[in-house]
């Protein structure tokens, strides 16, 4: 039988290291992401791919889905370095071939190259904290996490929109990859100095995780190439389609997700289900918010961008909020608090749909619903932890990553079909994507208080079937 793990405190120079490092990578996963979904719009059309607008921003989600189920029993069987290290060499070659792409095609195959690196890096950042990092100190050190959207969020956009307005699109993608390579050494030194968590041991159980998650991103890729169809071409067969693929998509994910998780159970399960539902709509929102914003109201990619940064700035804030509360009343009502501003944002954005109304109420919603969604994610990340015993934070983190990625690209892929279907009523196909994850969200309202009130006995069993 195999014993629990025991935690490994290091030192406070070493854990500093840690923070410097996580944010440091995090900070250029975020610049890459924000500068790459302001390009894009502008980007397909420059290489006249628009009808893969959807699968172009959402493959990489599709595919770190693949690669984030398998990172937590590894980080669990081998530590969370070898997980960490081969990430980022995947990352950075998927970036550097989306850098030199003659079409969008080629960059849809770099990005999903890039998304396998990316499902291999947040999850161990995740096992250095919860197992490193005394517990009274992680609240902060998650917010942190958080927090490295902030300088990504001011300049990304910004840099992107200078690139593809002045310069060249190219270095939207290649820029990350060139600050990769040079800061491996650091990266290397720093990262092995930490000691092992345990005897390194097989990988149990790899083969039917990694066949299930591969699927299921092989799945949502399928639903993502089917929204590069026209209207006239979706018929009865195309939308059924739509429908049994995304059932095989909730059915693959059940066992890479805690027991009961798409029932919303108390505790864990809810915990889990509701990341799924937050940072599935936010991202799925962001993705065409640009886009409305340039093809309603001529926006540049420099102006566009904006919507980004207020956004993350915003969730920046709501983090450092949650992060300071420590009043545990406080606490348990973020989940519900939390996602009704996210909702409340979000649905104000949809009124930027019409050419009538200024496109800044859009910017005003969506930093309301970036507060929203700063106050309750990293909430639920240490309630998560709270919940797991050392030895499983790494399927924990695996699960709170798989929700995150499962949510973002299955909502972008279902919001690329719906707008494709909807694009001939014209500026109202943004009303109905977004009025879509509006009504996830509220369903999300509902979730929330499901993790507001955990019984010891419902711990006990959460924790015992995850």
């Amino acid at each position: 039988m195999r014993q629990a793990r025991k935690k490994q405190r290091i030192s406070r120079s070493l854990e500093q290291w840690l923070v410097i490092l996580a944010v440091s990578l995090i900070s250029l996963v975020a610049f890459e992401a924000l500068a790459v979904a302001t390009a894009m719009p502008y980007v397909v059309d420059i290489l006249d791919g628009r009808n893969l607008y959807a699968l172009a921003s959402g493959v990489t989600l599709a595919t770190q889905l693949i690669t984030t189920a398998f990172a937590g029993p590894w980080c669990d069987a081998k530590g969370p370095k070898v997980s960490l290290y081969t990430g980022l060499a995947l990352f950075t070659g998927g970036l550097i071939v989306a850098t030199l792409a003659p079409s969008v095609e080629i960059i849809v195959l770099g990005r999903a190259i890039q998304g396998l690196g990316g499902g291999l890096i947040v999850v161990p950042l995740y096992v250095f904290v919860g197992n490193y990092v005394e517990p009274a100190r992680q609240p902060r050190i998650f917010s942190s996490f958080a927090a490295a959207w902030v300088l990504p969020s001011l300049v990304g956009p910004l840099v992107a929109g200078f690139f593809v307005e002045h310069l060249n699109w190219r270095l939207v993608f290649g820029i990350v990859p060139v600050l990769l390579i040079l800061s491996a050494p650091v990266i290397l030194k720093q990262f092995g100095r930490f000691p092992d968590l345990h005897e390194h041991q097989p990988v149990s159980g790899y083969k039917r995780t990694v066949a299930f998650s591969s699927t299921a991103g092989v799945v949502i890729l399928g639903i993502q190439l089917l929204s590069g169809l026209s209207a006239e071409e979706f018929d009865a067969k195309a939308i059924a389609m739509v429908i049994g693929l995304s059932a095989l998509v909730l059915f693959l994910a059940r066992p890479l997700l805690p027991r009961a998780t798409f029932r919303a159970r108390r505790g864990l399960p809810a915990t889990v289900l509701l990341r799924l539902a937050i940072n599935g709509t936010y991202i799925a929102v962001e993705v065409f918010l640009p886009l409305m914003l340039k093809e309603v109201h001529g926006w540049s990619a420099t102006q566009a961008g904006m919507i980004m940064t207020f956004g993350s700035v915003t969730w920046a804030i709501g983090s450092w909020v949650s992060g300071r509360v420590t009043d545990e009343r406080y606490r348990a009502a973020a989940p519900v608090v939390g996602t009704l501003v996210q909702a409340f944002g979000t649905a104000a954005t949809i009124t930027a749909a019409s050419a009538s109304v200024p496109g800044a109420t859009a910017l005003i919603g969506w930093l309301v619903a970036g507060f929203g969604i700063g106050l309750v994610y990293p909430a639920l990340t240490v309630h998560a932890l709270a919940l797991t015993p050392p030895e499983r934070h790494g399927r924990t983190s695996a699960s709170l990553s798989i929700a995150d990625t499962l949510g973002s690209a299955l909502f972008v892929a279902w919001c690329g079909i719906i707008y494709a279907l909807t694009l001939p009523q014209g500026h109202a196909a943004f009303v109905w994507v977004i009025g879509t994850m509006t009504a996830i969200l509220a369903v999300g309202v509902w979730v929330g208080s499901r993790v507001l009130d955990v019984t010891p006995a419902s711990l006990s069993a959460t924790t015992s079937e995850h």
